[in-house]
């Protein structure tokens, strides 16, 4: 879907017909990621300070389909912050409100190459997120804080020479870190079947797809308007 009216049209049409609806919001099924979910639950670094993601990718414009309005719908945020905004709410948890930019630090194409954004959680805390298509060294990281100690996840996208690294750092304990190789693609399709074949609703469900494109059009709105 490329609005949320597309969206919730989708979600109402899977509805009527009793169908279950997952949406690719891959990075919710790396192991780190779920670890991290566990430890935050567990309340192992006390209560949610701040949640900060970065995600930088180096896309030059040339023939790439993302610079291409038509074919993508937008820019950096669309493509990229939509999966942070899913990430930050599924860490943090519902939304109250979110703010940003969006801009052409880079690279001056009809779409931006630039996002940032910050996010207040209904139960107290903060997210932070910046994406972009304009960074060759591919830039990927995770921030967790609480109020008892930290959690960091370095390279969400990890290489076969360096897996992806989970860091815990609790006050009066020394730091621990683990490396991971996992294939996120076959975590969420493993998951997603076996909801299918139970009947269960998905880690990640149509609805999910749809608030994300709602904040994330939020964000769009303000920036067009300057109303952040």
């Amino acid at each position: 879907a490329l609005s949320s009216k597309q969206a919730a049209e989708m979600v109402e049409v899977c509805k009527q017909n009793n169908v279950l609806l997952a949406v690719n919001y891959i990075h919710r099924f790396h192991p780190h990621v779920l670890k991290a979910k566990e430890l935050i639950n567990n309340q192992t670094i006390g209560k949610l300070v701040s949640v900060s993601l970065n995600f930088n990718i180096d896309f030059p414009p040339g023939n790439n389909f993302r610079f291409n309005k038509a074919l993508s719908g937008g820019g950096a945020l669309r493509d990229l912050g939509t999966h942070m905004i899913d990430l930050i709410r599924f860490i943090g948890g519902n939304i109250k409100e979110i703010n940003g930019y969006i801009d052409n630090v880079v690279y001056q194409s009809e779409v931006e190459d630039f996002s940032a954004g910050v996010i207040k959680f209904e139960k107290g805390g903060y997210g932070i997120f910046n994406v972009s298509y304009n960074n060759k060294k591919a830039f990927n990281r995770i921030e967790i804080l609480g109020d008892k100690g930290a959690i960091s996840i370095e390279k969400l996208i990890g290489v076969k020479t360096l897996p992806s690294k989970l860091t815990i750092d609790l006050e009066g304990e020394a730091k621990k870190s683990f490396r991971k190789r996992g294939n996120k693609l076959i975590y969420l399709l493993r998951s997603v079947q076996k909801s299918f074949l139970k009947g269960e609703t998905p880690l990640i469900t149509g609805k999910d797809g749809l608030i994300n494109l709602q904040l994330m059009e939020q964000l769009e709105e303000k920036c067009r308007t300057g109303k952040n």
